[in-house]
């Protein structure tokens, strides 16, 4: 029978488990968590996991299984490490879990038609994996009887705190994850080092973060230090007359900068997309020279159908029209939504080679599609 080791709270300062990497130095670094290192336990603080909170944090301790936790800990907010059966509220958080090789370990998830994953939507149509719906439709009894170590959720607002409780009685472990907040490529993809600490893998996950974010700044690197001129980008698409601009410090817009482009929008620096006539949005249009996301289309006759006008413009007859929806499963699951957040290194590849494609003449877009 395996030792139970008694733990005792030292008097040893706790430490920054996070690693150091050059991608630090560049500003790259996560801002929704932090995780601390205090020898018998990790810390793991999430920061602001919702839109416009400034000064809301959660606090989880990181107990491994075959210790006994300090008295000291808060036992509402421990969680016992490695998590064997967790239930996930976002697609970016199956992915994380997927590529440290634990997916054995889903048990549930929200949205079963969201799901790209080929492997995981057969465990779904098997009832291997089952789908515990959404926010306040979510099925508690469903949850409670999937017996999870741990639920991984999100929240919008605060209101998340509001259905989420009743399950915290029911004794559902919950913890928040803030990763679509994170305003850079390569800050959301440094969550996967609180997957690692979660499943007793922080080397790997370590090494995998370190591999894409060195490749991801080789990439950058070879496109923002050459003197050719950059492509004017327009980003985003109208929604019922409303045109939707997404800031310069966002995930989206990150992108297109470090992939070598010019952003026709580069002066908005806001918390949200800010909402725009789209009239206005035509007349800076009409200087783009590239046009990404541009909402649901799959076509350009698609495209067409939200506005007329959309056809008028140059970047739409230069036919330089490009979205993020190649990959889709056949219930509309988009993996750019999904294994993205953990391959930024190849998104950026694919938006570099769409704006610069006399340096990646060879790269085939894997996220990206040219509208037809």
């Amino acid at each position: 029978m395996q030792l139970l080791i008694i733990v005792l709270v030292s008097a040893v300062s706790c430490r920054n488990a996070v690693t150091d990497t050059n991608i630090t130095d560049r500003g790259d670094h996560a801002s929704r968590f932090k995780i601390t290192d205090c020898g018998s336990f990790k810390k793991l603080v999430v920061l602001n996991p919702w839109q416009e909170s400034t000064q809301t944090s959660f606090t989880y301790y990181l107990v491994n299984n075959n210790i006994i936790a300090p008295d000291t800990l808060p036992s509402n907010q421990i969680i016992r490490v490695p998590v064997r059966r967790i239930v996930c509220m976002s697609t970016t958080h199956l992915a994380m879990i997927n590529e440290l090789g634990m997916s054995d370990a889903i048990v549930g998830i929200s949205g079963k038609n969201l799901v790209y994953n080929p492997a995981l939507r057969e465990k779904i149509r098997n009832d291997i994996v089952q789908d515990v719906g959404y926010e306040s439709n979510l099925n508690k009894e469903l949850i409670v009887s999937l017996r999870p170590d741990l639920l991984m959720a999100y929240g919008i607002d605060p209101s998340s705190a509001g259905y989420l409780a009743k399950l915290k009685e029911m004794g559902i472990n919950i913890m928040y994850n803030a990763d679509y907040l994170e305003e850079t490529p390569l800050a959301r993809a440094e969550w996967i080092k609180v997957f690692g600490a979660l499943f007793n893998k922080e080397k790997q996950a370590d090494s995998i973060y370190n591999s894409l974010a060195d490749n991801y700044m080789r990439i950058c690197d070879s496109v923002n230090t050459s003197v050719m001129p950059k492509p004017k980008v327009l980003s985003g698409g109208p929604w019922e007359d409303v045109w939707y601009i997404a800031p310069m410090n966002s995930y989206a817009i990150r992108l297109i900068a470090d992939g070598g482009g010019d952003y026709i929008f580069k002066d908005i620096f806001a918390g949200n997309s800010k909402p725009y006539p789209v009239e206005s949005v035509f007349v800076k249009a009409l200087d783009a020279d590239i046009w990404l996301n541009p909402g649901a289309a799959k076509s350009l006759d698609e495209l067409f159908n939200f506005d007329y006008r959309l056809e008028k413009l140059p970047v739409t007859t230069s036919g330089s029209v490009f979205n993020c929806n190649n990959r889709l499963s056949p219930d509309g699951g988009n993996d750019y939504f999904e294994s993205a957040v953990i391959h930024p290194d190849i998104l950026l590849r694919d938006v570099a080679s769409i704006l610069h494609p006399e340096i990646f003449p060879d790269h085939h877009l894997k996220y990206y599609r040219k509208l037809q």
